[in-house]
């Protein structure tokens, strides 16, 4: 076996740089910019090179859905000379793809034992640096018992970083508490509308602006305040918002195929959103939710019929898609369990009073609009244009808020989309659309409160308004958050 894992060794790692070199250009030959969680990331290498990693930050794991650019990541840190001008100390990095070395039926400890012995000159009172990367690590069936075994075999070793990336819906379901204290967890989650304007068409947002317009929106005790805080901002958001040109067409691109790279490069968007739907159909459903061992053969082809529903629906039952389906409401909320876990589906709860159980079911979003506008061709009416909106607020709570909040929403008639249930028990009811000027959704769903909401939002509308405690906010506004 050790002669098989050297042959293998000295061929991928004399093609290695080529194969990298592959995700850091685009088709310009030029360097792909980096998307924002880089500067955390390339922060533990940083220390990492100047003897200041700490114990907690040595091994780091990364879930995300297919083609949110977790490859091109570990691409990135792997070529760290070429994106900050400096030249790095490592002594040894090496990047592998599990589903490689499965390929050749070897294993990760394999491998990486034969790197230790032969390679690194072993690893627990090692003074080289080393960096470790892992791509596709879900692979291996005992991956979380191999990251926990090299975290105490390197135990007081801080000379190696390891940056681990996976399908989300195993990272998410690992039940391995040692590893959970022994690691870091960054979720890679689709671009925001700002992201996509700094990688796809060369706008550099200002980044503290960004922060404020959060904070006015979501960090305030009453709608006064959040009106007066985006009133000083007005300025500077309008100034941002004149960086950009042909702006309409772009957040209409963004809503359809811009928050994955791979779309969002892609010329031709009809070719963008048949790729978005077979990442989904093929790559998540067939190969991800199989490694969880969760379905058999039969409830697996049904997956696609839940997600094609759910597209196509602003609001259905678990009632309602149990009975189309003619399946029954335990393997459909199974189903959606494990959409959840994958991180391709959100879950809003139903609104109901804390610790109180609401007997009805939950919406479902899509964690990005383009995922739902994949699945429907990118033809629909504008019932599911104003749940393209929706989802990207899912979007929006699961990267800025997704720690401090619970999301509901209104069943009852005539309701708002959203409540945001914060840890202090405040809340905040919005509602949102394309033109929305409408306020009378969020006035219902507050009076059913019992003075717990601190305010209302309406975003959509033609200008930056308030009435009585509910605030009327331009969409363009939000984007920038």
């Amino acid at each position: 076996m050790n002669k098989k894992i050297e042959n293998f060794y000295i061929e991928w790692k004399a093609n290695l740089d080529d194969y990298l070199s592959g995700y850091i250009f685009n088709e310009k030959k030029e360097l792909r910019k980096t998307r924002f969680v880089y500067i955390e990331l390339k922060k533990y290498l940083d220390d990492l090179l100047n003897n200041s990693l700490s114990e907690e930050n040595k091994i780091i794991v990364l879930p995300g859905i297919r083609g949110v650019g977790k490859t091109t990541l570990l691409s990135q840190l792997y070529f760290y000379e070429k994106f900050n001008k400096t030249k790095n100390n490592l002594d040894e990095k090496i990047y592998i793809s599990v589903d490689r070395l499965l390929s050749e039926k070897i294993s990760l400890q394999e491998f990486i034992s034969y790197l230790e012995k032969n390679i690194w000159s072993g690893l627990s009172n090692s003074s080289k640096k080393i960096l470790l990367l892992i791509d596709e690590i879900q692979y291996d069936e005992k991956w979380d018992l191999f990251l926990k075994l090299l975290f105490d075999k390197t135990k007081g070793n801080n000379n190696i970083l390891i940056v681990a990336t996976g399908s989300s819906a195993i990272f998410l379901n690992q039940k391995n508490k040692d590893l959970v204290r022994r690691s870091k967890t960054k979720r890679i989650l689709p671009e925001k509308f700002s992201e996509n304007l700094f990688l796809h068409e060369n706008v550099e947002l200002d980044d503290k602006l960004s922060k404020k317009i959060k904070n006015s929106i979501f960090n305030k005790n009453n709608a006064e305040e959040v009106y007066n805080s985006l009133v000083n901002l007005q300025s500077s958001i309008v100034k941002e918002l004149s960086k950009i040109k042909n702006l309409q067409f772009i957040k209409n691109n963004y809503f359809l195929r811009g928050a994955f790279p791979f779309s969002a490069e892609m010329e031709n968007k009809s070719s963008a959103l048949e790729r978005i739907k077979n990442m989904v159909l093929t790559n998540i459903i067939q190969r991800d939710l199989i490694l969880s061992g969760d379905f058999d053969a039969e409830t697996l082809v049904r997956i696609p019929d839940v997600l094609f529903l759910l597209a196509n629906s602003s609001e259905i039952s678990t009632g309602n898609l149990a009975n189309t389906l003619k399946i029954h409401s335990s393997t459909v909320n199974k189903i959606l369990a494990s959409l959840v876990d994958a991180e391709i589906l959100f879950e809003v709860k139903p609104y109901g009073q804390p610790y109180k159980q609401v007997k009805k079911s939950s919406k479902y979003l899509f964690i990005s609009s383009n995922i739902r506008a994949g699945l429907l061709n990118g033809i629909f009416g504008d019932d599911i244009k104003g749940s393209l909106l929706e989802d990207y607020v899912a979007l929006i709570c699961s990267k800025e808020l997704f720690r401090e909040i619970i999301v509901y929403y209104d069943y009852g008639s005539g309701g708002a989309d959203f409540i945001l249930r914060f840890s202090s028990k405040d809340e905040i009811v919005i509602e949102i659309g394309f033109g929305k000027e409408e306020i009378k959704q969020v006035e219902k769903t507050i009076l059913k409160s019992n003075n717990r909401t601190k305010y209302g939002i309406v975003i959509g509308s033609e200008k930056l308004d308030i009435i009585g405690n509910i605030v009327k906010i331009p969409l363009d506004y939000f984007l920038l958050v």
